[in-house]
């Protein structure tokens, strides 16, 4: 049986090339939602602040992207993080998985006209690997069945931005600009907060113009300043950003818990707002990054 194609939401447009890269095509203006570790089911998770910043979303048109860790799924048997105190009480069901991945489509089908790319992390991953389903995948089905056009992509990825334009009467995107994005790994870095990452990534990733992660709950954004040198020959500057992402998951009284043992901060809770201006002249995109919180 042959699938249907998705239905087309409001929006950029989302193609993959591969796994994890995707091109996205906007229209003049188009702004993004950039969030990760919201955690949607733990007890701690702040759904008053993240039903905030969707409804800004859906207000202003922009396309939101999630960066991994939707999910916790901390609580079946099989997770030594788990907590059953820490378990929401409409989750306490033999059916613990199913209930939370029913629960996310019904929220986000609110949401599903500016839902538009859900990215995996260490919590998706966990599951996969012990229990041979992928939840992002189930909730990205039903979105595109309920009319959204929701994408999913790795751990880390490329994803590859292009304004639409008009030339000689053809529509499509010019010069696009390149988003690398990587959840995150290791510890939550209590002194540097992981800023340390920006000048190895910096030179990993020489020709990302945006640098997201995510994963370790912390919040920043660093701004470095480039020398490149166009197609012609010219030099000029540019900037990267450097953006780690933050989280919608409270650290709670620090009574216990697996954050709590482990030592982490407490978070900077929200994500970005970011926007592609494309610079007529030069034909370069610049983007602006302000803080969601």
């Amino acid at each position: 049986m042959t699938p249907q194609s998705p239905k087309k939401s409001c929006g950029p447009t989302i193609k993959a090339t591969g796994r994890n890269n995707h091109i996205v095509d906007y229209e003049t203006w188009q702004e993004f939602l950039f969030i990760s570790d919201v955690h949607f089911d733990a007890s701690k998770c702040d759904r008053e602040l993240l039903d905030d910043h969707l409804r800004q979303a859906q207000k202003k048109g922009a396309a939101v992207f999630i960066f991994g860790d939707w999910f916790d799924l901390m609580q079946g048997k099989w997770d030594p993080r788990g907590n059953y105190s820490d378990l929401r009480p409409e989750y306490k069901s033999i059916n613990y998985l199913d209930a939370v991945i029913d629960d996310t489509i019904e929220y986000l089908t609110k949401y599903k006209d500016i839902i538009r790319f859900l990215g995996r992390g260490n919590h998706e991953t966990n599951v996969e690997k012990r229990m041979h389903t992928s939840p992002l995948d189930r909730v990205a089905a039903v979105l595109r069945e309920r009319g959204g056009d929701c994408h999913v992509g790795g751990y880390t990825g490329w994803l590859q931005f292009g304004e639409l334009r008009t030339n000689k009467g053809e529509r499509r995107a010019r010069g696009r600009s390149n988003v690398h994005y990587h959840h995150g790994f290791g510890g939550n870095a209590p002194r540097s907060k992981g800023v340390l990452r920006v000048d190895i990534d910096q030179m990993q990733f020489p020709d990302a113009a945006v640098l997201l992660r995510g994963h370790t709950h912390q919040k920043w954004y660093v701004p470095v300043t480039v020398d490149r040198l166009s197609s012609a020959g010219t030099p000029y500057q540019d900037t990267v950003h450097h953006v780690q992402m933050g989280s919608y998951k409270l650290l709670g009284d620090r009574f216990a818990g697996w954050a709590v043992e482990k030592g982490f901060n407490t978070p900077r809770l929200g994500g970005w707002w970011a926007m592609p201006v494309r610079d007529r002249k030069t034909e370069r995109t610049k983007w602006k990054i302000t803080e969601a919180s």
